[in-house]
């Protein structure tokens, strides 16, 4: 292992500070360093590829208006609640800052003016940022971060490099130079190895009009290629009868969509707010189930149990709360909650009728044109509890075993809780019934040769296919392929992933630990690179995670004391790494 810098000189010039990494998470980090650096001078440099610093990949204000959040626009805001340095009239929500010009706080709203909202914030942070500190922003994607003195080398792609004081990883949905899943190579199609960004991936040389696509996965980012290959192309959906959407093709677009997937359980809708009578209850059975979620006992597999539990509890009761109380009894049985062991019945293999039923119910509670049943009552159930979930199972609070029961019990919950919006549903639902999704194969079904061909095989036959769409996000944490730079600092030791974990170790304070356990002085990670240490980082939510602000707090803390250090001499380590964006 590389040994771990020593700790900085003194020096009388600011704490130099890098961000490698600036979407949503370096934003939030950002914001946090400048609120709470006051005087203390801070030389700040932000290295993002992507040319919306403050938005990045996910949420590029170039994309189209149809890829839109899969969560209600009220729940956006890039604001730490107190933040005193930007004047309260600047720091608006989402909402605010929009106008009601997508529908207001209740609205699922395209990903790109999300992204043209943190670019906003961006600039509004940095008119704000005190007179001793500077922010840089350098378009550069970063390969390396190296030990170099007492402080980091940065290195850009093209070898340029700079050392600093602290570095703060933010990458989030950072992919391999080459993302294609191993278990698609050979195969004689093309192969479109992501779906991000749509007009680049799967345009027409990638996906000619006509072919028949494979999917491979049916959760959101399976629908978003699925509505790039339709609405894209020039298709539309018109309103039906209800809720419901019908499609109608346009003159360019693919001939079918096979989707298929490891589980072929479809992701339910997102209900709409307050849908159904009685949910001002919700509130107080959330927080019921929050306390019981806090005081659960045990690290291992016993701690998941109880948890299970408390799922199913907390389901029940909201359950009753909207005055569903012929339906409780469903939520015990649930395979996302049943206790394991031979009493817990096997999940049936659905056919693709089957698969659309279940989206059609999902459709019609969300939008309360169904009384709510079980799979509603456990997502709002694992949505109401999350806080408590993320607080209580992150860290070293279970053992490996109580880990690989946490990871199994997440994974159904959270296709139940953090489905598409109804909308997104209702469109699927919509290319179903015009012949152009086929869910026969999207369970059970393997990606196979026939007779020169390539098919989708499942019990209910085989389709022969032109394309392959791999629709599967690669996971979070620093996964299998990763060429960036984590991937290399723990190769070294300089970072460590724990037995069993994807992600990176961390402190309270986003600080990296070692094998041994040790801090590794100023080197830091938060979001997606440190998850199953820190749990649930697919959101924007600026409450549900607390790493940027204890991180922003120490480098604070190091600043001031940095600047109250005599002159070190001349800085000679300093080399420029591109032109501020």
């Amino acid at each position: 292992m590389a040994p771990p810098p020593a700790a900085s000189p003194r020096s009388g010039r600011p704490l130099r500070v890098a961000l490698v990494g600036l979407g949503p998470k370096g934003l939030f980090a950002l914001e946090r360093l400048l609120d709470r650096v006051g005087d203390a001078p801070v030389d700040v440099v932000a290295y993002e590829p992507h040319p919306t610093p403050g938005a990045g990949p996910v949420y590029d204000p170039a994309q189209p208006d149809w890829l839109r959040m899969n969560n209600a626009a009220r729940h956006v805001d890039l604001w730490w609640p107190g933040n005193a340095t930007v004047p309260a009239a600047e720091r608006r929500s989402f909402v605010a800052w929009d106008g009601g010009r997508h529908g207001g706080g209740d609205a699922f709203v395209p990903r790109a003016v999300v992204g043209r909202y943190l670019a906003d914030g961006l600039a509004t942070l940095l008119r704000h940022a005190g007179p001793v500190t500077t922010v840089r922003v350098v378009r550069a994607r970063v390969g390396q971060v190296v030990p170099a003195g007492a402080g980091w080398r940065v290195v850009a792609e093209d070898g340029a490099g700079a050392v600093h004081d602290e570095v703060l990883l933010a990458t989030g949905h950072a992919r391999p130079r080459d993302p294609r899943d191993p278990g698609l190579a050979g195969l004689p199609v093309p192969v479109v190895p992501a779906v991000f960004p749509v007009g680049d991936r799967l345009g027409g040389d990638a996906v000619p009009d006509g072919a028949v696509v494979a999917l491979r996965g049916f959760a959101l980012t399976a629908i978003d290629a699925a509505l790039a290959l339709t609405e894209g192309r020039g298709g539309r959906f018109v309103p039906g009868t209800g809720r419901r959407l019908r499609y109608v093709a346009g003159a360019d677009g693919v001939g079918a969509l096979v989707p298929f997937s490891r589980t072929g359980l479809p992701m339910v809708a997102k209900p709409d707010p307050a849908p159904h009578p009685g949910t001002e209850a919700l509130d107080v059975v959330g927080e019921t189930g929050r306390e019981l979620v806090a005081s659960l006992p045990g690290r291992s597999v016993d701690a998941v149990d109880g948890l299970r539990a408390a799922v199913a509890a907390t389901a029940t009761a909201a359950l009753l709360a909207v005055g569903a109380p012929g339906d409780p009894a469903m939520v015990a049985v649930h395979p996302a909650v049943a206790p394991a062991g031979p009493a817990t019945p096997t999940p049936v293999r659905t056919a693709g009728g089957a698969t659309a039923a279940r989206l059609a119910a999902s459709l019609d509670v969300a939008v309360g044109l169904r009384p709510p049943g079980a799979d509603w009552a456990l997502g709002h159930a694992w949505r109401a509890l999350y806080p408590a979930v993320v607080d209580r199972f992150g860290g070293t609070a279970l053992d490996a075993a109580g880990w690989v029961a946490f990871r199994a019990l997440a994974a159904d919950l959270e296709r139940i809780a953090f489905g598409p919006s109804a909308e997104n549903v209702a469109k699927v639902l919509a290319l179903a019934e015009a012949g152009v999704l086929d869910l026969d194969h999207v369970d059970g079904a393997l990606l196979t040769r026939a007779a020169g061909d390539v098919v989708v095989r499942s019990g209910a036959g085989e389709r022969r296919v032109d394309v392959v769409v791999d629709a599967v996000l690669p996971g979070p944490g620093v996964p299998p392929g990763d060429d960036g730079p984590l991937a290399g600092l723990v190769a070294t030791g300089a970072a460590h992933r724990p037995p069993g974990r994807r992600g990176v170790d961390v402190d309270a304070a986003g600080g990296c630990r070692d094998a041994a356990g040790r801090p590794v002085p100023g080197l830091s990670v938060v979001g997606r690179p440190t998850e199953d240490v820190v749990v649930g980082h697919d959101t924007l939510s600026r409450t549900l995670h607390r790493q940027a602000d204890g991180w922003a707090r120490r480098v604070a803390a190091r600043a001031r004391e940095h600047a109250t250090l005599p002159p070190a001499g001349p800085e000679a380590t300093r080399t420029p790494v591109g032109d501020p964006a």
